[in-house]
């Protein structure tokens, strides 16, 4: 399996929110049964959406990374006036 920092963004983004969509899941199927599993589901719910979270800031990273213009002059220091 290759690392996350190794993945691009389109991957970063769909995971993360299939993690978030599979602990919303989690959650619904939770609550159609009347909370008989909450024990169980409910620890692979939160970590699945801190999972998923984590993997759509790393998205949001590269997406931030991916729209630097290079031509655009990067200023450092006192604002000309």
């Amino acid at each position: 399996m290759k690392n996350v920092k190794n993945w691009s963004f389109n991957t970063c983004a769909i995971t993360g929110f299939s993690l978030s969509s599979f602990a919303v899941m989690l959650l619904i199927v939770n609550a159609l049964a009347q909370n008989l599993f909450v024990g169980v589901l409910l620890p692979i719910a939160v970590v699945a959406l801190v999972l998923g979270g984590a993997v759509s800031v790393r998205a949001h990273f590269l997406w931030i990374q991916g729209n630097k213009d290079p031509k655009k002059p990067v200023r450092r220091g006192r604002p000309l006036s």
